[in-house]
């Protein structure tokens, strides 16, 4: 079973790829900038790429624009559903409400993922991965075995994929952060997010496109899109004897493995794509209460001003020379930004 068409690797035509970070509830701002490209290019976002990749809630949004599903509609899902999903409570305060917090996931995941995996088979149904209109790559781990995986769609004859399996399962592994969400079991396999290995996936798809299709990386163009994680910095500095508590206090580990991944591979992505690599963030804010599973409607307001606010226009000249790589540009023009302002 199989609807996509395979990536061509015998002609010299540009290659263009789409990689988004994981981050959460902070998939909000990727959503939202998504939204306003493709309202600009006024047709599916993923007609203009030969390859998407995503991690985490990255995965979400690239399996929805695998099938080209509107972002406005992963805007409303992540908006609207971000509090049962995560919670709609702030960042906690004080030290006894931050210890509750974090006893929460001592026993057992913070969160059931049900309200998730409804989100998801709403958008989703029982679509597979061979149904996909466009390539997509997911990175998952396999807990059992400790390895890495990466569902694919079939699109190449070195990369035959994972056709027969749900979209919705595969988010839902994609999803999956430990001591957040449980593990997803997909057949006789047991999967945790691949935000594990590759919270960024821009070198997972590169190696995709490069080893898997036989495209050589000169002919590469890509724009990779954060989670306004860029330069986090802990609200409350760290110390030399910090232990359990000061670590995962806010999600501080995770927020620091979210914010350096993606700028260790970014810095490795200019190396070996130079201009041919556009990537697309925004600062995190100081003191902002934001957090991956913070779904409060000041977090939703704020992230929706920070995706905004990088669609400057410098930014849009910007992205006009970038896309200047296509074969096929993308028609791109500043999309109303009323589309996407939470309400």
């Amino acid at each position: 079973m199989t609807s996509i068409e395979p990536i061509e690797s015998a002609d010299d035509s540009p290659r263009h790829l789409l990689a988004l970070a994981g981050g959460g509830f902070l998939g909000l701002y990727t959503a939202t900038l998504l939204d306003a490209l493709e309202a600009g290019a006024e047709r599916p976002l993923a007609r203009h790429f030969d390859l998407l990749a995503g991690s985490s809630i990255g995965a979400v949004l690239a399996l929805a624009l695998a099938f080209e599903l509107p972002m406005s509609r992963l805007v409303r899902l992540i908006r609207d559903h971000g509090p049962e999903v995560f919670s709609s409570r702030p960042l906690p305060a004080s030290t006894v409400s931050r210890l509750l917090d974090m006893s929460r996931s001592v026993l057992g995941p913070k969160y059931s993922g049900d309200r998730l995996r409804e989100a998801l088979q709403a958008e989703f149904g029982d679509l597979r991965l061979g149904e996909a209109l466009h390539p997509v790559v997911v990175p998952a781990v396999d807990i059992g075995s400790c390895h890495a995986k990466i569902f694919k769609t079939p699109h190449a004859p070195g990369s035959l994929g994972d056709g027969e399996l749900r979209a919705v399962d595969v988010a839902m592994a994609a999803c999956a952060a430990p001591a957040y969400f449980p593990s997803v079991r997909i057949g006789t396999r047991l999967y945790a997010d691949g935000g594990l290995f590759a919270v960024a996936p821009d070198q997972v798809a590169l190696h995709e496109i490069e080893y898997f299709v036989g495209i050589d990386p000169a002919r590469v163009s890509m724009l990779s899109i954060g989670t306004a994680a860029a330069h986090y910095q802990p609200s409350e500095g760290l110390n030399e004897g910090a232990g359990a508590v000061g670590w995962l206090t806010d999600g501080r580990l995770l927020m620091t493995l979210i914010s350096v991944q993606q700028q260790h591979v970014k810095a490795m992505m200019e190396d070996r794509l130079g201009e041919r690599y556009l990537h697309l963030d925004a600062d995190w804010p100081t003191d902002a209460g934001l957090g991956i599973d913070v779904a409060t409607p000041a977090a939703a307001k704020l992230l929706t001003k920070l995706a905004h606010a990088t669609l400057q226009p410098e930014l849009l000249l910007q992205l006009d020379r970038f896309f200047g790589h296509f074969a096929d540009p993308l028609p791109f023009k500043a999309a109303d930004q009323r589309t996407c302002e939470p309400g």
